[in-house]
């Protein structure tokens, strides 16, 4: 038997669902009292529109007897509201279907008897609704064989997904906040999702998350379609709605863009609960706004102007209702102006990233293509880079790379080879140093972009060419170039391309820097806007090394661009150039004397001073991501001013600034005391477990990227550590973490998960490499 309560919470739903169904104002439809007439006394909801006047008694009783005494009530108050109602409308709604007998009563006396799950589906067709939206394009997903949208029902493939969780952590220094990590699945976000919790899912460019969404939206439509008491999802391509600024607006455009209607319904259906959103690609809005490389702030602005139509939904989500929100990992700076600029508020919400395919998730992925070979470490195993592979009949012969060169022969490697095959298609125009050339200038151009991929126009296109070969682009190199390897059409833009794949992407910009250092062709144009990523420098080195350079090759085209301090390109790629420089002097095991170079108003990455000795250079208004400090580093003439950098490692807070590094001018987000060295040589923990987890740090800090056996030594401070290195490299090799080529040693790109656990929690992990380390 249900409780007054549990009655008077059916009653609430029932009032707060008529609300949203006849568009009026939170709290219009309310019990009405009628003192004076001794039948009615009260009727448990009534809506008051202009043309008509909605009655409502709401029941969960099933006996015939409490039908016939409500219907009684419903009478006597139309007969009251009839003195001033142009028309009247009597409700029963119930939570359980009635028998013949009760709603034979209910027509006699023109009451509609209707459960509450009828009621809305009175006013939403949902399965109308699903049939219309499942033919459509879910974000960027595609059949690899076709490049279609039309997706088999058995396409998905489950990708690792980790709920990330803050926690605070008692340590000696005070409390401090670390990251809860634990695997979630498609399952239990849907459920998440139906329960009213918001869910953010956090991924890098091509990693599958429109798929991910189009399996969520999948398991929402079966679960709908077998109980009409689920809730129907509305799923979005955020990329369709630029400058839209509110919830109404996006879904009546959406639901005009997939033959739904009336589509006002849709705004009914959200409103009145009955539907669960499913928002893809917050990072693929854009709003206009000014590049100011003096406001530090313009691109959060940007960002924040853009979101304004997401912001809208998520602050007047209804009461207990989910959300799904999916877009690119590094688009926003912090966690804090995510929350800001989607409105996410209160604790309800949980944040979600999306790995790569595990090993087993991208042989199958592989075997659904008809391919059966394991992929080569340095490979991504983003479902659209190998998509775009299997399109394009180039998978077999990445596979045949020799990867024991390293990181950058291969990525050479896979270039030389795709622009080989473009040049080797009939009545192609350019050769394969043209096309390279072209693609390495137009991902270099990308960078001065908000998106960091593009757009890239016709014009572009055309205008790059002619820039690299001084010749204008006849009709047959314009189709080649609207072919371009490595290009995919972007969908917010007709006829605009962006590069497929971040790690290709920077492959082509590390070449491009490299080929700037040696003076073959000068980079001009718009400034760019964001820092130049590991992976690129990874290449450039690595280029660089190839044709007899050292660090100073770089360093001196970046100190030669810091004399002339002509534009603020310039300055950008000093910075480049003076990141490709430390990253090969710390493959060196040299140190890095700049003779006072200042960088201004530069984007950088990050700066690993732990195991790089840097001397005498300065940063001034620069945007850095990271700065890893040691004790080493205070004393080598390194300073900061006015610069916004979002985390330093090996500080625990703002006090802990070495003043005479950093000025009080610098901003800093964000600080860490746990993440180096000198933090894990302080654990409890034996000396051989220390050994493992410092090579660990340095090999799967940077994904893809390789050290020399020598440099795990560096910057470790207890030689009974150092005793330990090479016998730990040992067991890493023997367990498959690590492959060594010409004494450089490569991590292994499908022990990632379990180095993050062994990392996480090294005195409680029963990991065997860690048993296989401890018997050392």
């Amino acid at each position: 038997m249900r409780s007054y309560k549990q009655n008077m919470g059916f009653e609430a739903e029932v009032r707060y669902i008529a609300e949203a169904v006849w568009n009026l104002e939170p709290g219009d439809c309310q019990p009405n009292h009628y003192p004076d007439d001794p039948v009615v006394r009260e009727i448990d909801g009534i809506a008051r529109l202009r043309d008509v006047t909605h009655l409502i008694m709401v029941t969960t009783s099933t006996k015939l007897d409490k039908a016939k005494s409500d219907i009684k009530k419903l009478n006597a108050a139309e007969a009251i509201e009839m003195k001033t109602a142009v028309a009247v409308s009597k409700w029963l709604i119930t939570q359980k279907q009635l028998d013949a007998q009760h709603i034979q009563h209910a027509k006699k006396n023109n009451v509609v008897v209707i459960t509450l799950e009828q009621f809305k589906q009175r006013f939403f067709k949902g399965l109308d609704y699903l049939r219309r939206r499942e033919t459509g394009a879910f974000g960027s997903a595609r059949n690899p064989s076709d490049n279609s949208i039309r997706i088999a029902a058995d396409a998905y493939v489950p990708l690792p997904m980790i709920e990330i969780t803050d926690v605070q952590v008692k340590g000696k220094n005070g409390i401090h906040i670390e990251q809860k990590e634990r695997e979630v699945d498609v399952l239990e976000i849907t459920k998440l999702i139906k329960k009213g919790t918001s869910v953010v899912l956090l991924a890098p460019f091509g990693a599958g998350k429109s798929l991910t969404t189009r399996e969520i939206f999948m398991k929402l439509c079966s679960e709908y379609r077998s109980t009409r008491n689920a809730l129907v999802p509305i799923c979005l391509n955020l990329r369709e709605h630029w400058g839209a600024k509110y919830f109404d607006e996006i879904l009546e455009r959406h639901a005009r863009s997939i033959g739904f209607s009336p589509k006002e319904d849709l705004v009914t259906a959200w409103r009145a609960g009955l539907s669960v959103l499913l928002l893809d690609g917050f990072d693929e809005v854009a709003s206009q706004t000014i590049v100011r490389k003096d406001d530090v702030n313009f691109m959060r602005e940007g960002r924040r102007a853009a979101l304004e139509g997401v912001k809208d939904f998520l602050t007047k989500l209804p009461s207990d209702a989910g959300v799904f929100i999916c877009g690119r990992d590094h688009y926003f700076d912090t966690e804090s102006e995510l929350q800001h600029a989607l409105g996410l508020t209160g604790k309800n919400f949980k944040f979600v990233k999306l790995g790569e395919f595990s090993e087993e998730g991208a042989n199958a992925f592989l075997n659904k293509n008809g391919f059966d070979e394991p992929l080569p470490d340095w490979l991504p195993r983003k479902p659209l880079i190998l998509s775009y592979l299997i399109q394009n009949n180039l998978l077999q012969e990445i596979l045949d790379i020799d990867s024991s060169e390293g990181y950058g022969y291969a990525w050479d490697s896979f270039i030389t080879k795709i622009t080989q095959r473009e040049a080797d298609i009939e009545k192609a125009v350019m050769d394969a140093q043209t096309v390279r050339n072209v693609m390495e200038r137009l991902a270099f151009s990308v960078r001065a972009t908000i998106s960091g991929t593009g757009p890239i126009t016709g014009n572009d296109l055309a205008n790059t060419y002619t820039a690299e070969t001084g010749q204008p682009t006849g009709e047959g190199v314009l189709a080649q170039l609207q072919r371009l390897p490595g290009l995919t059409q972007r969908e917010q833009e007709i006829g605009a391309r962006s590069f497929v794949d971040p790690d290709m992407l920077a492959a082509l910009q590390g070449s491009a820097i490299a080929r700037f250092i040696w003076g073959q062709y000068p980079i001009s144009g718009a400034a760019p806007l964001s820092a130049l990523s590991q992976n690129a420098m990874n290449v450039a080195a690595y280029l660089l090394r190839r044709d007899g350079g050292t660090s100073s090759t770089p360093l001196s085209t970046a100190e030669r661009l810091i004399r002339e301090k002509s534009s603020s390109s310039h300055q950008q790629l000093a910075a480049d150039c003076f990141c490709v420089a430390a990253l090969m002097s710390k493959d060196e095991g040299d140190s890095l004397n700049c003779h006072g170079c200042v960088i201004e108003g530069a984007s950088i990455d990050s700066l690993d001073l732990e195991d790089l000795e840097i001397r005498d250079v300065t940063f001034s208004d620069c945007i850095i991501g990271e700065v890893t400090l040691s004790n080493q580093s205070v004393n080598s003439g390194i300073q900061f001013t006015n610069c916004l950098i979002g985390k330093i490692h090996g500080v625990a807070n703002q006090s802990g600034l070495p003043s005479r590094m950093f000025s009080s001018s610098c901003d800093v987000e964000e600080y860490d005391d746990i993440g180096t060295n000198n933090a894990v040589l302080k654990l409890d923990i034996s000396p051989q477990v220390k050994a493992l987890l410092t090579i660990l740090r340095k090999l799967y800090k940077q994904a893809g990227a390789g050290r020399k056996i020598s440099a795990f030594s560096r910057g470790i401070t207890s030689p009974e550590v150092i005793d330990y290195i090479p016998k730990v490299l040992a067991v890493l090799e023997r367990h498959d973490f690590i492959r060594i080529f010409n004494q450089v040693a490569h991590p292994v790109r499908k022990k990632t998960n379990r180095v993050i656990s062994i990392m996480s929690a090294p005195s409680l992990c029963s990991d065997e490499l860690i048993d296989a380390v401890n018997e050392l």
